[in-house]
């Protein structure tokens, strides 16, 4: 079924409907749904309700206000975005990484995935790839990769996407000659299943020479931050080990503890920044997006249970894009928080571990 820009539709999946606003590809469109967000569907997904159908004899349902039409995006209702032909190439920091490189560089939101590692350092490494499903790590791969070098794990269809969300990662660094041993290492991740259908997420890689979804799993940074030489083992204290001091260094969330594994985070740009004066609108959102991001991920890594997100009112769009971030967790549960504490000015956010 053909959709255009504007087009009432129900969801066939999951209760309520809403407009089209944007074409992604032939087979999926981004929706306006009744809360005022807009969401990336697969067409599959979706019946077109018409005023003089038979659907809206059955489908017909209240959606709100139809949203206004952006003229310069939405002249041609059969639109494609084009972005991804002038993206700039993203610098990738020296470190490990999966990379999602659709086979078709056309159509990001569409067809097959290629699944790469990518080894961007100065080392050999030997690894070993797992996925997490219905609580079991099953192997997905174990193989040498060189420096420099990139390693086809797998081809998978979009269906198959939930099943690269959560894994792990071990990785043995080899040289022939270094200054300091780095330890082997035991990296978890856990991906927003969100992200594969935003397309400015694919950025454009030189190693891969396509465009991809980069997820960074270690960097070089935090291997020296583990490494020690002999002189450096020589003098570690028995009671705290390196690892246990290295969670220590690395706990953002730490500093908003407000009880055992609950927190409280400000994203007032004036509690994150001393130079928020000179900041643009665009510039404050980012940054505290960037600090929501970086706290929501310490938290799960911490096994945090509750946290509340003091956004402020203002315009509610900081509200509106917390929200969409928290989309891609299937674990994670977002309420309003206490109106007799913070008014309309947080979020709850409850976090459920398997």
């Amino acid at each position: 079924m053909a959709f255009k820009i504007g087009d009432k539709v129900k969801l066939l999946n999951e209760a309520g409907g809403g407009y089209v606003t944007k074409i992604i590809s032939p087979s999926m469109v981004e929706v306006s749904v009744e809360d005022g967000f807009n969401i990336p569907y697969a067409t599959r997904e979706l019946l077109k309700v018409e005023d003089q159908g038979i659907a809206s004899q059955f489908f017909d349902e209240d959606f709100g206000d139809q949203p206004e039409a952006n003229e310069e995006r939405n002249s041609d209702p059969n639109h494609i975005s084009t972005e991804l032909f002038k993206r700039q190439s993203l610098d990738l920091k020296k470190g490990i990484f999966l990379a999602f490189v659709p086979q078709d560089q056309r159509w990001l939101m569409t067809g097959l995935i290629d699944v790469y590692l990518l080894n961007h350092s100065e080392n050999d490494i030997l690894f070993s790839l797992f996925l997490l499903k219905d609580n079991q790590f099953n192997n997905k791969e174990y193989d040498v990769l060189g420096p420099h070098n990139k390693f086809l794990v797998d081809t998978i269809d979009r269906e198959d996407i939930n099943d690269w969300l959560k894994g792990q990662l071990q990785v043995l660094f080899i040289k022939e000659s270094l200054d300091k041993v780095i330890s082997p290492l035991n990296k978890s991740f856990n991906i927003k299943g969100a992200k594969f259908y935003q397309e400015t997420n694919f950025k454009h890689i030189d190693l891969l020479d396509s465009n991809a979804l980069i997820i960074e799993l270690i960097t070089m940074d935090y291997q020296q931050m583990i490494s020690k030489n002999s002189d450096e083992l020589k003098d570690l204290k028995v009671e705290e080990s390196p690892k246990a001091k290295i969670k220590q260094q690395k706990s953002l969330i730490q500093k908003y503890k407000i009880a055992p594994l609950e927190a409280e985070v400000d994203l007032h740009i004036s509690a994150l920044s001393d130079e928020f004066n000179h900041m643009k609108p665009h510039e404050i959102l980012s940054e505290q997006l960037e600090h929501f991001n970086k706290t929501i991920e310490d938290a799960m890594l911490h096994q945090y249970v509750k946290i509340i997100y003091i956004h402020g009112i203002g315009n509610g769009s900081l509200k509106k894009k917390l929200k969409d971030e928290l989309r891609g967790y299937e674990e994670i549960e977002v309420r309003d928080a206490s109106f007799q504490q913070y008014g309309y000015g947080a979020i709850e956010v409850h976090i459920h571990y398997k």
